[in-house]
């Protein structure tokens, strides 16, 4: 097993790490309108929401560790948990699934990605994988697509 000796050490590194990701987000936001108009929000305003939803809550973690780094300081973190592995396992999903959609276009990368996170949290009946994936598909398409005009990004061979 592979363990962090110290949950305090373990809290500050994701704490900066999500306040810099939090930013970057907010950063990358920032590029496109954040106001509100007659339609509803820019189309930066909800990435730039949880850009600073995310930096916000890692500025609590960090102050929470700071104030509670006695207690925190004896805990030990193991890195090589099962339930650690299937976050790691998720972290390259989605890392794959922002691949796919560049390659593939969002809805062939969605349609992989829907039964490859429900079989990663072991959900093994495949009729409703199917249908939970065919459901989400239709709804993202219906919602998006028809009701909100939402271009969907496209396969790079497809441009």
């Amino acid at each position: 097993m592979i363990y962090m000796n110290n949950m305090a050490v373990c809290n500050y590194i994701v704490g900066v790490l999500g306040a810099v990701i939090g930013g970057l987000i907010m950063q990358a936001a920032v590029a496109f309108p954040l106001e509100f108009t007659e339609n509803g929000p820019g189309p930066g305003f909800w990435p730039f929401t949880l850009g600073a939803v995310l930096g916000a809550v890692s500025v609590l973690l960090l102050l929470y560790t700071f104030v509670n780094k006695a207690d925190l300081h004896g805990v030990k973190v193991q890195l090589s948990s099962t339930g650690n592995k299937r976050v790691y396992l998720m972290m390259g999903f989605v890392v794959l699934f922002c691949a796919l959609i560049s390659i593939l276009g969002f809805y062939p990368a969605a349609a992989i990605m829907i039964p490859a996170v429900m079989r990663l949290m072991d959900y093994r009946n495949y009729k409703v994988i199917g249908l939970t994936t065919v459901l989400c598909l239709l709804f993202i398409y219906l919602v998006f697509g028809i009701l909100l005009h939402t271009q969907m990004p496209q396969s790079v061979f497809m441009e």
